[in-house]
Formats: C-alpha cells, structure tokens, sequence
C-alpha cells in the first residue's frame, strides 16, 4: 500500500510539474524540502550532515546545518526539473545550460574506442547527460539502479528516455550494454560515487576508506575508451554549467586490480575537489562511510 501510494504521489508530482511554471514549482520545491529538512527526514539530514562533516572538517556546525538544508532544497529543484524533461527543448538547453570541455569526450570518439563519462551526484546529474544528447549530439548509454517497483520505474524510464538517453539496468545487463555501446564507438554515463552493487574497490575519500564502483575503471582498461570527469553544475541562477575534465591516465605498470584501483582513486579525488566547492549540490542521503567496503 505504502509503495502504490509513493507511486499515486509521483503521478500528481509529474502532473504538477507540467502543469505550473518552473519558478512556481522551485518556490513549492524549497518549501517541501524545508519541512523534510526540519521534521521529515531526521534520518536523511543526519546523514548529510555526517557527509559534510568529513567534506568540510573545520567548518563550525551553522555552516554544515546551512549546507545541509541547501542539499535537501538543491534535490527538491532536481526532482521538478526531471519531471519537465519533456519540456526542454535544444532552445531551452541553450539558454539554461553551458558546456565546458566537451573537445575531451570529442577527441575520445576520434580514438575509436568509445568513451567513458564519469560523474557523481552533483546538482541535477540527468540534466548532465541529456545535455550530451541533446547540445553535443551525441548517443549516450547510461546506467542506473532501476526502482523496485515497476509502475515507479517506469515514470523515471519515460523522462530519461524523451530526452534520447538509453537506459541500463545497473544489476542486470549494463555491462554488456555498456561494452556493446563503446565497441560501437559511443559514449557511455556512469556515476562514480556510490556503489549498489557492493562489488567495488577501497579507496580514501576525504581522509578515510570508502568503497567505489570498480566498473568504470575495468571498462576502460578493457576497452581502451578514456574515462572523462564530468559534472552538472547548478549555478545561483538556476542555470547550469557542465564541464568535461581531461581524460583519466591510465597507469603503465601493476597488475590490472592495482591499475583499477589507482584509476578509481585518481577520480574519487577529482570528485572530492569538486564536492569541496560545491558541498551543498552533493545529494548523498545516508551515510558514505558506514557502508565502506572493508577487506577480509
């Protein structure tokens, strides 16, 4: 009942969202996440102040109750905006979206192999990759934790796929998907800072061991397809900026775990020296370090 519920709520959500215009909906969004803030989700707030506590170790406790609470309002606005999807056009991504170093993913297909777009759950991520779509032209396979619950799903699968994103199942078939996407030379999304799958490789992030998705690193390896840093960035505006960071080295020397996990740590602290800039668009609601991957 619960879950049919969630489900009844996300219909009137994407109802409304289509209905009123965006700078309405951002005004209800900040209010809800308020409340979430304050009373609703004690739990989720105490686990993004955990985070930030790590991310910015010398900030006073004001500082990291503010970020917080702009964390839970940044996510409220995601939610509003990936429910307009089909509402952005090539105009809209023109006037509300920048994109910086997209030459990187460029030179990557010039290479033949295909090419590995790496990001972490910054600001409004799906805009990110929709925006490769729609504003580079390019086709993207990206890959994602599906919701358990079909009718769920498949409301978020209809908004990836009106802005021409092809879909993975992270627990099924989305490495086999994402191998077929690269041999054909495309480019494929994946997110680098949490790992479902409780499959992934130790790495320190801001000072202490955390587990990374693993997947990244051995399709590039054994593809030979470059992985390029990219994030979403949300301005003060409500615009975005996108960039494109060079392409990760890949080491010469070790055996293929080792190069996998000095890949991996090469990005995790690339994502960590954005996150420090940007702690309040970083949108993770439990606890990173309470489910760190620990060797036997």
């Amino acid at each position: 009942m619960k879950t049919y519920i969630r489900y009844i709520l996300f219909r009137l959500l994407i109802f409304l969202c289509n209905l009123l215009p965006q700078r309405f909906l951002y005004f209800i969004a900040i209010r809800i996440a308020d409340m979430n803030f304050h009373w609703l989700d004690r739990k989720g707030r105490a686990a993004v102040e955990n985070n930030l506590r790590r991310v910015l170790p010398n900030a006073p406790e004001a500082r990291i109750r503010k970020e917080t609470q702009w964390v839970f309002r940044n996510f409220a606005k995601y939610l509003t905006e990936f429910f307009r999807f089909r509402h952005f056009d090539l105009a809209w991504f023109k006037t509300n979206m920048a994109m910086f170093g997209f030459d990187y993913v460029e030179q990557a297909l010039a290479e033949g192999k295909g090419c590995i777009v790496s990001s972490a759950h910054l600001s409004n991520w799906e805009l990110g990759a929709a925006a490769a779509t729609v504003m580079g032209g390019k086709k993207l396979t990206v890959s994602v934790a599906m919701h358990r619950y079909g009718k769920i799903n498949n409301l978020f699968m209809r908004e990836r796929e009106s802005m021409g994103l092809r879909v993975a199942d992270m627990e099924k078939d989305a490495a086999i998907v994402m191998m077929r996407a690269l041999r054909r030379n495309e480019v494929i999304g994946v997110m680098g800072d949490r790992d479902p799958t409780q499959q992934g490789v130790e790495v320190d992030f801001f000072g202490r061991p955390c587990r990374f998705p693993q997947g990244p690193a051995r399709l590039s390896l054994a593809t030979g397809a470059p992985i390029v840093p990219a994030f979403c960035i949300r301005r003060t505006n409500d615009s975005f900026s996108v960039v494109f960071l060079p392409p990760l080295p890949i080491p010469e020397t070790g055996t293929r775990d080792e190069k996998v996990r000095e890949i991996t740590q090469t990005f995790a602290n690339i994502i960590a020296n954005t996150i420090r800039v940007h702690p309040e668009q970083w949108a993770v609601f439990y606890n990173l370090w309470d489910t760190e991957w620990k060797p036997e």
